[in-house]
């Protein structure tokens, strides 16, 4: 059983320190990658992955590299696998991967010395399908551990980060039928739920970092059940804010950034506070970025890169982020 964890919850968008305007891109997937450095974003070489939104990504602490996956690419689904090592990307040819897939979600898990990927939504014929299995990275090869579904079900756009010791799973989506607001961990072999209700409503693509000077973890927004649409509908965007501390939930109060999905968090070590950025704001995607010091909100400036949604992030024990891909196509 996992304690100590708090998981705040909320929907937003914002900005902070002034950078250079970027070049414009052309619309849809992004190829670019970002580096946040405590003070700012800076772009990094653009030679690595091809354009790719809903990717999964973390920071593998015993390699010292962050590690990305999969993804939707122009061509579809991706099952590579790529390596940066904050000089450049390599891409590695593992005897074993997952199925491409885009919409899983992926961690470092410390006690382990791997990278844990879960579910996701994988390309086939139509709308392809969402899955459950879970897959190990040791640094050179794939390992599936669990055929699946795994105890978090068939999911996609769930939410995964690391958590002190080991990983923390929250979130995500069955199609538009049924969304989840659970609290997984991983020991290893298999996964438990670390909290108990009332919980905050169901929801996916949420954005999502953790603090570990106090073992909390932020959740910003996402997308819950369209009620009025179909299976293959987008959910609907939301608006509010939970903590989970232990196994308890409790909705926190104050005038956030407002309905936002597909967004991004990271924990802001020098200034102590939680950022969201990025994410879509039907029916445009944002470039902005909001800050949550734990009482109040503010707008910052924003981060530099273009408005997207989708993209990934991770970030470094020391605070370090890496920012990739998204797409800025408008429309929910």
């Amino acid at each position: 059983m996992l304690t100590g964890i708090a998981i705040f919850l909320q929907i937003g968008c914002g900005g902070e320190q002034a950078t250079p305007t970027p070049t414009p891109q052309a619309a849809g997937p992004k190829g670019d990658g970002w580096a946040w450095n405590g003070d700012s974003w800076k772009r990094i070489p653009r030679s690595g992955p091809s354009p790719r939104y809903a990717e999964a990504l973390a920071y593998d602490a015993q390699h010292k590299v962050f590690v990305l996956f999969g993804g939707q690419t122009a061509k579809g689904s991706s099952d590579e696998t790529w390596t940066w090592d904050g000089a450049a990307w390599k891409l590695q040819s593992p005897v074993h991967k997952p199925l491409a897939r885009r919409d899983a979600a992926m961690a470092y898990d410390p006690a382990h010395a791997a990278v844990v990927l879960y579910g996701g939504h994988v390309q086939g014929r139509e709308e392809g399908d969402i899955i459950g299995d879970t897959w190990t990275w040791n640094g050179t090869d794939w390992t599936e551990v669990d055929v699946g579904p795994g105890g978090p079900g068939k999911l996609a756009g769930m939410s995964m980060v690391t958590s002190g010791g080991n990983v923390v799973l929250f979130g995500g989506h069955y199609w538009n039928v049924e969304y989840s607001a659970d609290a997984w961990t991983h020991d290893g072999h298999a996964w438990s739920r670390v909290d108990r209700s009332p919980r905050p409503a169901g929801r996916a693509s949420s954005a999502v970092a953790w603090n570990p000077t106090d073992a909390s973890l932020f959740v910003y927004g996402g997308s819950g059940l369209n009620t009025t649409a179909g299976i293959g509908a987008a959910g609907t965007p939301l608006a509010d804010a939970w903590l989970l501390r232990g196994a308890t939930w409790t909705e926190l109060q104050g005038r956030g950034p407002g309905a936002l999905t597909s967004a991004n968090a990271i924990w802001d070590q020098k200034r102590n506070r939680w950022m969201v950025l990025l994410g879509m704001s039907c029916p445009n995607p944002s470039d902005a970025a909001w800050g949550w010091n734990g009482t109040a909100w503010s707008k910052l400036a924003s981060p530099g890169m273009p408005a997207r949604w989708g993209a990934a992030v991770a970030q470094a024990p020391d605070g370090r982020a890496l920012l990739f891909g998204g797409s800025d196509q408008a429309g929910c």
